[in-house]
């Protein structure tokens, strides 16, 4: 929002861990998550090529190296000191327990901070470097996943993108506005990519992946906030994009939907930007800057000239800022600007008077 209306954007060892009644407890209880590996919970430590390994994984993922020869110790000090795990006895007791220790495989691994214990040790047992895990971050046009995945070497831009044309099946799409694309509707996570996997397969994988995150108790949210999910996914699209602090999702989808309430144009810099990137097809960029000039952008995705929500997402919105949506924060807010201190945080304001007062406190702006 800008300050003259409203939003803007800125845009071991393990001999070394004594037996202990808590390590027993716990090993009682991963005993009943990690023996069968032919149910459910062993489906998702052993996911099929092309499933999503977790759910929400951040924009910047944490690099770690595990070296040949290196030793468990070394590799768990690597994990804690890297934020990937923040508890060492516990990770101690899961190895312990598998006996992962001796299997932890060499390579350069990719892991998003919160990644249960689990999941860091299967990626690590299992081998799934990031030469083989594909990692899709939150708030991306389905251009640039394209750009990634040939980046990638996974498959050819245009080979997805003829992948997107055909038209779809899968019962969370039929109700899709006519014309609407797949944009929105695949998860942003990391996948277990095979050698040769073909467009079409990856694009069913996103798309099935994202209905099973779509679960009984979001898809009921949804409904309860009268709403669609087109357009619940189109806000949460704008709040991906506007919010670079996760936890300032819900803030946001606040101040949006009060917005939304209130009739007062979203004004939300991220809708111009997919403006101009569509019709320039992102010549100046994806998500360009924005100068004054373009803010009169005849498009319908233009919330600074057309009021209510654009036609659909402007990306992939992650699980978090779908649920900021159907649970948003309860304030007054209608306005929010980009602090200029280094935070990537927003001041937030009730009042015009008051929006304009934050802003002017980045000078230059």
């Amino acid at each position: 929002m800008r300050p003259r209306s409203q939003c803007t954007s800125a845009l071991w060892s393990s001999g070394r861990y004594a037996p202990t009644l808590y390590a027993l407890i716990v090993a009682a209880l991963l005993a009943l998550v990690l023996r069968s590996t032919a149910g459910a919970v062993g489906a998702a430590l052993t996911p099929r090529e092309g499933s999503p390994v977790s759910a929400r994984p951040a924009a910047q993922p944490v690099v770690v190296t595990v070296e040949r020869g290196a030793d468990t110790s070394t590799i768990v000090r690597a994990l804690l000191a890297a934020g990937v795990l923040a508890h060492e006895r516990q990770f101690a007791t899961l190895l312990a327990y598998t006996g992962g220790g001796d299997a932890l495989q060499a390579g350069r691994y990719e892991f998003q901070r919160g990644l249960p214990a689990t999941e860091v040790l299967r990626r690590l047992r299992d081998g799934l470097s990031s030469e083989h895990l594909l990692t899709i971050p939150e708030g991306l046009r389905l251009e640039q996943i394209g750009e990634l995945l040939e980046r990638r070497q996974v498959v050819k831009a245009a080979q997805w993108a003829a992948a997107l044309e055909p038209a779809r099946t899968e019962p969370l799409l039929a109700a899709r506005p006519p014309g609407a694309s797949l944009l929105g509707y695949l998860l942003p996570a990391s996948y277990a990519v095979g050698s040769s996997p073909s467009a079409g397969e990856l694009l069913t994988e996103m798309i099935e992946a994202f209905a099973e995150r779509m679960t009984a108790t979001r898809l009921d949210a949804v409904r309860a906030s009268s709403m669609t999910l087109h357009a619940v996914l189109t806000l949460a699209s704008i709040v991906e994009k506007e919010a670079i602090v996760p936890e300032e999702q819900p803030l946001i989808a606040s101040a949006l939907l009060n917005r939304l309430r209130a009739g007062i144009a979203l004004q939300a810099d991220p809708t111009v930007q997919f403006a101009l990137a569509s019709r320039d097809g992102g010549a100046r960029s994806w998500w360009p800057l924005l100068g004054t000039a373009d803010l009169a952008i005849d498009s319908p995705y233009n919330t600074y000239r057309y009021p209510g929500l654009p036609p659909g997402p402007i990306a992939n919105p992650g699980t978090g800022a779908i649920d900021a949506v159907l649970h948003p924060a309860q304030t007054n807010y209608l306005y929010f600007v980009a602090h200029c201190d280094g935070s990537d945080r927003h001041l937030f304001a009730v009042t015009l008077e008051q929006h304009n007062a934050n802003a002017a406190r980045c000078p230059g702006r």
